[in-house]
């Protein structure tokens, strides 16, 4: 679990500078601009860890895709069959990593868009929206040689609906706290 949060965080350094060039956050009047900054520095790392795989020729690649999907090889489409097993043979360090791992890791995501934006404030917003990143992400990894489950699509999703569920619950208990959404 360490050697993703360690990965996480040198990405974050990495695509900094980057972003502070673009961007010139201490320029600009609004608090908010150093949320969004670390939002989009947390989903560009989270993105690049959850891409790695694989990359070659785009044909290739894809030909490699249509090949998995007919075999179905490292693609997983039947819910809750990964996380039977992750249960069933529980060994805490791969639980951690792959359980805990898939919904904390995605947490940030569905905390920081209503937090940050206010049309991402509607149950129905958060909902697709914790939807749509991790769908894209699996379905990206089909392509690059990484494995497909639909149990990571759950728990990504659990996890941003989780996140978005701690914010709207911070909101109605301190409805003044710190509104950064515009």
């Amino acid at each position: 679990m360490y050697r993703y949060i360690w990965k996480l965080c040198i990405i974050m350094l990495a695509v900094l500078p980057a972003y502070l060039l673009l961007r010139r956050p201490w320029r600009r009047k609004e608090k908010r601009e150093w949320a969004v900054g670390g939002f989009w520095l947390f989903v560009t790392a989270l993105t690049a860890l959850a891409l790695e795989g694989q990359y070659g020729n785009p044909a290739r690649m894809a030909a490699d895709a249509m090949e998995r999907i007919v075999t179905g090889n490292r693609i997983n489409l039947v819910p809750f069959r990964t996380i039977g097993s992750f249960f069933q043979h529980y060994i805490f360090n791969i639980f951690m990593v792959n359980i805990v791992g898939n919904i904390v890791m995605f947490m940030p995501w569905g905390f920081g868009l209503p937090l940050l934006w206010k049309r991402r404030q509607s149950v129905g917003s958060v909902l697709m929206c914790s939807l749509a990143l991790p769908l894209c992400i699996e379905s990206c990894q089909l392509f690059i040689g990484r494995s497909v489950d639909i149990d990571d699509l759950i728990l990504n999703f659990a996890g941003g609906c989780l996140g978005a569920g701690i914010y709207f619950i911070i909101r109605k208990c301190f409805p003044g706290i710190g509104r950064l959404e515009r």
